[in-house]
């Protein structure tokens, strides 16, 4: 009996021994998930700071134009007619009108008379040459006046650029390019409208001939059509002598001199031009 006794209490004591280092290693384990794992979050929280967008559709509206489709009825029999035959009459004739002009027949219009030709100036007077206005007139005239009276003076010139005593500026000879260029250049550089002319409003074109020697030096200036106002034909020429030197003439130009025609243009509330 007695060891009965004790070999039950040696049981329970073992089992004791046995729970008692459950309990410990359960302990242990809860506490190495509590602080090891302290971040995992078996259930995953909502933030309440983000908002939540939520997009309000309203239903589409039918328009009130839109009708229902309507199918395709289509016609067995022709329509009828609302006639019963084709009619035409013999004449078609309008109402007398009430008024007196409806009633008076329309007078036929009578033929123009063919204008008569007027004589050109070539019948009037053969062998008479237009006068050609004086160049102080051609700022008052049309651009295409100018030009015209423009091809008149070239016309006037032609025999002598014919015979090869004189050129026009920036034509003929292509080899002069590069002189034409120096000559241009030398006398924009001196020349320049006169004071007393630009408040006077004088303005004109003059026709210079403008004959160098082989170095470029210039033997003469000659006025051959002026401009109306002395000051500004003055003024013209001296630009010519002032814008020296334009460098010699190149080698393939054979002759000793040459001779350049060009019109010096004075425009108000422009730089003095040349032009060919």
């Amino acid at each position: 009996m007695l060891m009965n006794f004790r070999n039950v209490m040696h049981f329970r004591h073992h089992e004791n021994r046995i729970l008692l280092a459950f309990l410990s290693l359960s302990l242990l384990l809860h506490l190495c998930i509590i602080f090891l794992l302290p971040d995992l979050q078996l259930i995953p929280q909502v933030e309440d700071n983000k908002p939540v967008y939520v997009e309000v559709r309203t239903p589409t509206r039918s328009r009130e134009l839109d009708l229902p489709e309507t199918k395709d009825q289509s016609r067995t029999e022709p329509a009828k007619r609302l006639g019963p035959a084709d009619q035409a009459v013999k004449k078609e004739q309008a109402p007398q009108g009430d008024f007196i002009e409806d009633r008076i027949p329309a007078t036929p219009l009578q033929p123009q008379p063919a204008p008569t030709e007027q004589p050109t100036p070539a019948e009037t007077g053969k062998g008479k040459q237009v006068p050609i206005p004086d160049l102080a007139q051609l700022m008052t005239l049309p651009q295409t006046t100018v030009q015209r009276l423009d091809d008149q003076l070239r016309t006037k010139y032609r025999a002598e650029v014919e015979e090869g005593e004189s050129v026009w500026l920036d034509t003929e000879k292509d080899f002069l390019i590069s002189f034409y260029q120096r000559l241009r250049s030398g006398i924009y550089r001196v020349w320049n409208y006169p004071a007393k002319s630009k408040d006077r409003g004088e303005a004109g074109t003059c026709l210079i001939r403008m004959t160098f020697n082989r170095d470029g030096t210039v033997k003469d200036v000659e006025l051959l059509e002026t401009s109306g106002y002395p000051r500004l034909d003055r003024e013209a020429v001296a630009a010519v002598y002032k814008g020296e030197p334009y460098g010699k003439l190149p080698d393939a130009y054979k002759k000793e001199e040459l001779s350049i025609l060009a019109f010096f243009r004075y425009t108000m509330g422009y730089r003095p031009e040349i032009t060919p």
